[in-house]
């Protein structure tokens, strides 16, 4: 969707300039036609759009976060016939695309949707959605799951720009991820090809802790907080309890994981 020009130099007139530093050029020169926005940028584009349809929401998005220079101003748009993913794209020379969870607070209003036969052929995002709707059996939902927007091999790392939402029926979402933030960065444990929903089977166990490896124990008693290090003992993903080895003391105590090679104590009182 389109912004008014005012609203959108409001908005993106704050985004990070790329600054090209050479011989005979000031510290303070940018080229002006190159924006490179960061992840807070496009979070106020995001908050915008929503606000535009009555929404409120919280991209999920770190405000660091760099994304590829574009030469004009963003555009956000739904995906999916809604407002939970959207799509930020440039549409510049350098064109590129990404979906973003938008985390809604609050509701949409219903949108209506034009009348037409099941026997005519789909034409626009609304009619197909509810073409696919009467064509299905009545009263399946459908979730938007993490799928891969191309083909991926064994052992592959998989990448923000390999990966999409779609849609498909929630009793077949089992093992399916909901978060693109919770795919990135993992590695496939098998070949997938584009467009198929990712499972937990596909991939790598994404363990924050590792056998054999140092990590921080931290334990809190009486509002007082101790960190020591430690061994981890066994394999371990977030929220499992595993033993780990106090390096000082020797002694094994129960943990449970809380972050990247990071386990806590509970105290006995």
């Amino acid at each position: 969707m389109r912004l008014s020009r005012r609203i959108l130099a409001g908005l993106f007139g704050s985004i990070t300039t790329i600054v090209m530093v050479a011989a005979g050029q000031s510290a303070g020169a940018t080229d002006a036609n190159i924006t490179s926005p960061l992840g807070a940028d496009i979070s106020r584009l995001i908050i915008a759009s929503l606000a535009d349809q009555g929404l409120e929401g919280a991209p999920r998005i770190e405000d660091d976060r760099v994304f590829p220079a574009c030469d004009s101003t963003p555009e956000v748009e739904p995906m999916f016939g809604g407002w939970n993913t959207v799509a930020v794209r440039c549409t510049g020379e350098s064109a590129w695309r990404f979906a973003i969870r938008t985390n809604l607070n609050s509701r949409p209003a219903p949108v209506p949707v034009r009348d037409f036969r099941p026997d005519q052929s789909a034409t626009g995002p609304i009619e197909r959605v509810v073409a696919r709707s009467v064509n299905s059996r009545a009263g399946m939902e459908e979730v938007e799951v993490v799928a891969l927007a191309r083909s991926v091999s064994r052992n592959d790392i998989i990448a923000d720009s390999d990966l999409v939402m779609i849609a498909m029926p929630a009793r077949n979402a089992i093992g399916a991820f909901f978060e693109l933030a919770d795919v990135a960065g993992r590695r496939m444990k098998t070949s997938l090809s584009a467009h198929k929903p990712l499972m937990a089977r596909h991939l790598h166990p994404d363990y924050l802790v590792e056998e054999g490896h140092e990590v921080l124990i931290s334990s809190s008693a009486g509002g007082i907080s101790v960190d020591m290090i430690g061994y981890a003992l066994e394999n371990g993903q977030i929220g499992e309890w595993i033993d780990v080895e106090n390096a000082g003391s020797g002694k094994t105590v129960r943990a449970k994981i809380v972050g990247e090679k990071k386990v806590r104590v509970i105290a006995k009182k």
